[in-house]
């Protein structure tokens, strides 16, 4: 083995074993970002212009049907391969957690690493001290107006800073696309600064918002094993590439029996985002995604095949999951009687529609006057 790959594989293995969880897979990131495109480009709602920007920037998507093919078929892992225009630029993201390498510089002006931009764990801004845990009743997350809008309080620096980063980007793309610097050129990474860079970022994060993972501090559902071991499987991995991108198997029944959902899904899901502004809106999302962190927690007992409930566990968690109990677990949530493949389809195509819409927001607000 050379030096060159001997230092990769430990900078991969640090990257994996440090960072407390990744986002939704890179071949959800893909799939969200490449759907979304080709949904503006058929809405007769979208401006000429976006539509042929987009055509330029979408360069290995679809349609829904060859993006079913992508979902049920390909395997993408943590280095895609054959991805470029928005999908490429959608990973980036994550792919710059693992070049952070084990030093994790700090990104500007936030001061913490790329990692922590990527989710908020709500409970820690909820201004009673003693919430700042997980609670199954859910008795922990924050009422919108108890969030700090202040980046400087140092209640954000602990909880990660995913609005912050949302708003971030979305002025970043505001000006590329002000300024005409719509598309990629060959051989300019990292120096890119194009509508496509700051689009596939702003998608990827608008995705991470939409995982109920990304919501809390108890990230891997943890509170629903036993606390006498301390032990807990990677339920996050489980909520996203179990069934889209798993290293061992395909759950083809389980891919053929979401797509439909899912599609449904990109039809009847509602935005619960009541702000036009990128900040709030993202902090909407992330308290209404929290309200599904008990359905996962119930599926992944039904997973591992434990007893016990949040406040009375019982067993530790069985190395291999049943993916079918995992994903068919019900729950009421929303006034709603919701399985956990359901949720799943639903926030991942919430995903697609935040996209859609922050994305169109972003190129109608470039084309204004700009404001002193």
């Amino acid at each position: 083995m050379s030096k060159s790959i001997k230092t990769m594989a430990v900078l991969l293995m640090t990257w994996l074993v440090s960072i407390p969880a990744s986002a939704w897979s890179l071949k959800e990131h893909i799939l969200m970002t490449r759907i979304a495109a080709e949904r503006l480009i058929a809405d007769p709602n979208t401006p000429a212009d976006m539509k042929e920007w987009l055509k330029a920037a979408n360069r290995t998507g679809s349609d829904m049907d060859g993006e079913k093919k992508f979902f049920l078929h390909q395997r993408v892992g943590l280095y895609p391969r054959g991805v470029d225009g928005l999908g490429f630029w959608a990973v980036i993201p994550d792919l710059e957690k693992l070049s952070n390498g084990p030093v994790k510089a700090n990104i500007a002006p936030f001061g913490i690493p790329e990692s922590s931009l990527h989710f908020t764990d709500a409970e820690l801004l909820n201004p009673a001290q003693e919430k700042h845990t997980f609670k199954d009743d859910l008795s922990s997350k924050p009422k919108l107006e108890e969030v700090s809008k202040d980046m400087a309080d140092p209640a954000w620096k602990k909880a990660g800073m995913l609005p912050f980063r949302v708003a971030d980007v979305y002025k970043k793309l505001v000006d590329v696309i002000r300024a005409g610097k719509l598309n990629d050129k060959n051989g300019q990474y990292p120096r890119d600064e194009h509508a496509e860079h700051w689009a596939g970022f702003l998608a990827h994060y608008l995705e991470d918002n939409t995982q109920p993972h990304h919501a809390t501090i108890d990230f891997n559902s943890k509170s629903y094993f036993a606390k006498s071991t301390g032990r807990s499987p990677g339920i996050h991995g489980n909520v996203e590439g179990l069934l889209m991108d798993d290293d061992h198997e395909d759950y083809m029944h389980l891919r053929e029996e979401f797509w439909p959902i899912f599609v449904k899904a990109l039809d009847e899901v509602k935005d619960p985002a009541t702000s036009n502004e990128p900040w709030q809106a993202t902090v909407e999302v992330m308290l209404y995604s929290y309200d599904y962190l008990p359905l996962i927690g119930r599926a992944a007992q039904a997973g591992y095949k434990i007893g016990g409930t949040a406040t009375e566990p019982a067993g530790a968690p069985a190395a291999k999951i049943d993916a079918d109990a995992f994903f068919h677990v019900k729950m009421n949530v929303h006034d709603v009687e919701i399985s956990m493949m359901e949720m799943k389809a639903q926030q991942m195509a919430l995903g697609v529609k935040r996209v859609q819409r922050v994305w169109l927001q972003a190129w109608n607000e470039a084309h204004q006057p700009a404001r002193d």
